[in-house]
């Protein structure tokens, strides 16, 4: 019964396997479970799954929030937490390795990471308007017309997804906009793709930093693409210094929650146009929020040393 239980265990592979098996599952299983997802949708909500994939050009009603909702909960059910699960058991008999303390952070540390995760609020909104000004040169306009495109593809979804009408409504939104993300994605990208990236390359750091270019690139929204690089490797490094997944779950749900809130008050086309026409000055930079959140971060570093040494000692 043990030989057949270690059939389905990698543990005992090189990193690169590890890396090579976990993507195929993310890409063959993620596929295949949200194609179920989406024809059990079709069935539900009896439209057809081709049209369930599709933004409505027209206006919406109940049925289609619904149905964009349905479908951006199961992209990180099926996609993100499902094979991150399965690659987690699979990669190592003790999880822990992966995931970090499987308890939650004690209240001061969680306290510090949502005010850290509200300070780097203006530093990637800063970061985002310089960003989005990227003009690239004539022999890559092809290019940029296609990265404009998928900005403009996204922009409409967000749009429609972030518009929220009541209380009810508010609340879907931050389940399946702030809760769901922020526990699917910082399990493959923190908890599966930093941990076998730095066992691959032997540094942290280096793990820190490919996953979250990854993180970045994967949204494909190359007009945004710094400021999420930011708050991956912010993510990266509070889970490596914190060695617990729940860290960065949390300051990923305050980053997205603080946005839904935001545009449940202002409309989310008033927050994209102040943005846009926002001109960037030195004066503008938010010095403040930087030097505080350096603050924190170096606080997490040093207790992470201190843990280190505190372990060193007793294995003497």
């Amino acid at each position: 019964m043990a030989d057949k239980a270690r059939l389905f265990k990698i543990d005992d592979q090189p990193p690169l396997i590890q890396l090579i098996v976990a993507s195929l599952i993310v890409i063959i299983a993620g596929t295949l479970l949200f194609y179920f997802f989406i024809f059990a949708g079709s069935l539900f909500f009896r439209t057809e799954m081709r049209e369930m994939l599709l933004l409505p050009s027209t206006g919406i009603g109940a049925k289609e929030n619904m149905i964009i909702r349905y479908v951006q909960f199961v992209k990180q059910l099926s996609l993100f937490i499902i094979p991150s699960l399965i690659i987690i058991y699979l990669v190592k008999k003790d999880n822990g390795a992966f995931l970090g303390a499987i308890k939650l952070p004690d209240f001061f540390t969680i306290l510090l990471v949502i005010i850290l995760s509200l300070l780097i609020i203006p530093i990637t909104s800063y970061t985002g308007i310089l960003n989005s000004k990227m003009d690239l040169p004539d022999w890559l306009s092809e290019v940029e017309s296609w990265m404009k495109a998928k900005e403009d593809t996204a922009a409409d979804l967000t749009k429609l997804l972030i518009t929220s009408k009541g209380l009810a409504m508010l609340f879907v939104n931050i389940i399946i906009l702030a809760v769901v993300p922020a526990i699917g994605e910082e399990l493959l990208f923190r908890g599966v793709l930093q941990q076998l990236l730095s066992r691959i390359f032997r540094s942290r750091h280096l793990g820190i930093w490919i996953a979250s270019i990854i993180f970045s690139g994967i949204h494909l929204q190359f007009f945004g693409f710094i400021p999420r690089l930011i708050l991956g490797l912010s993510f990266g490094y509070l889970f490596y210094w914190s060695r617990n997944l729940w860290v960065p779950v949390i300051a990923h749900f305050v980053n997205n929650v603080v946005l839904i809130i935001l545009a449940y008050y202002v409309s989310w086309e008033e927050m994209r146009e102040k943005a846009i026409n926002l001109k960037v000055h030195v004066i503008n930079i938010p010095f403040i929020p930087i030097i505080f959140a350096i603050a924190i971060f170096y606080y997490f570093r040093s207790e992470y040393r201190k843990k280190l040494n505190g372990e060193s000692d007793r294995a003497k």
